[in-house]
């Protein structure tokens, strides 16, 4: 395998950061996604393809010899940090190899955590997809690896490779779910490997998928083939620089979307939401909004992708006519 199909194969990964997916869906991935035979071989906990230099993906299991050492951490921000034990046998052997030619050239990698085994059954063998990771040290005392969520730099450098504008920032986009959040973007300060309308376009199709096209207030649905009536929305709009991470999306219809921007409801941390004392003062005819106070919005099933609360909070004292 090379580098560039092995970028192709974890682009495609990134694109479920945060999903819980059965054992098939890692050993029997062309089965859900077409060209790409497995992300992961579940024989081992390192995946190493066969021809390649590097792993491609490593798994954190829910019993392993080496639980007193291995350990996840999900920090407050989004990102993780893991402890990873190689396998026994010393740095020498092939897989541990692997492991270390990713730290020493800093090269991505698909990141699992077993959700539960083969004895449960409801659900069977089920991972979470923890997203693309580095493995940043080694400790030597604790013989242990280092690895954590991918950083922007290693995030770039991966997704050059991938030749559609659109899609290389769709990636980014999931990808960078595992960083942490910044609901504002200098655009001094940042340099795009990706055109505006394109970057758009991402932002848009993302937002309307993981909400299932449909408005998160009212939960109205309208689609067909390429039309559709929501709209993505940013909380920290786009004229006070806000940022296209997904958390700081959602999908609105026409009416919400204007509400929003308005700043005739806003949504609180629990994702409630809260109607401006204006609309009950208003002349208003069909404008279901007061009708609406503390609902709760419809969210996305994953929950890396729910709005983030700096996001949040920015546009209740900010836009909310409170």
């Amino acid at each position: 395998m090379d580098n560039h199909r092995r970028a192709e194969i974890l682009a495609e990964l990134a694109r479920h950061t945060g999903k819980v997916v059965s054992w098939k869906f890692l050993s029997k991935t062309g089965d859900f996604v077409p060209g790409i035979d497995r992300f992961h071989h579940l024989m081992t906990g390192i995946y190493k393809p066969a021809g390649s230099e590097y792993a491609l993906s490593i798994i954190m299991r829910s019993k392993s010899p080496y639980d007193h050492k291995d350990e996840v951490v999900i920090l407050e921000d989004g990102r993780w940090l893991m402890t990873y034990s190689p396998r026994s046998g010393g740095l020498e052997i092939s897989d541990n190899r692997a492991l270390v030619r990713c730290m020493d050239n800093r090269m991505p990698l698909a990141v699992f955590q077993q959700e539960t085994d083969k004895t449960d059954k409801q659900h069977g063998s089920t991972y979470r997809v923890l997203g693309l990771g580095l493995i940043t040290n080694f400790d030597p005392q604790k013989d242990v690896f280092i690895v954590e969520s991918v950083d922007l730099p290693a995030l770039m450098m991966l997704t050059t490779q991938i030749e559609d504008e659109k899609a290389r920032y769709e990636v980014q986009l999931y990808a960078q779910l595992t960083n942490q959040f910044h609901p504002f973007i200098r655009e001094d300060n940042i340099t795009y490997t990706v055109s505006s309308p394109r970057r758009d376009d991402a932002f848009r199709e993302i937002i309307l998928r993981e909400y299932d096209f449909s408005c998160a207030v009212c939960q109205m649905k309208f689609r067909y083939e390429s039309l559709v009536e929501a709209q993505a929305a940013h909380i920290v709009p786009k004229r006070e620089h806000g940022t296209d991470d997904p958390r700081n999306g959602l999908a609105l219809c026409r009416t919400h979307h204007w509400a929003f921007d308005s700043g005739l409801f806003a949504i609180t941390e629990s994702y409630t939401i809260l109607v401006s004392p204006v609309v009950s003062r208003s002349d208003v005819r069909n404008f279901d909004l007061e009708s609406r106070k503390e609902q709760r919005i419809l969210l996305p099933g994953r929950d890396v992708l729910h709005p983030h609360s700096e996001a949040l909070s920015w546009h209740r004292q900010n836009i909310w006519r409170s």
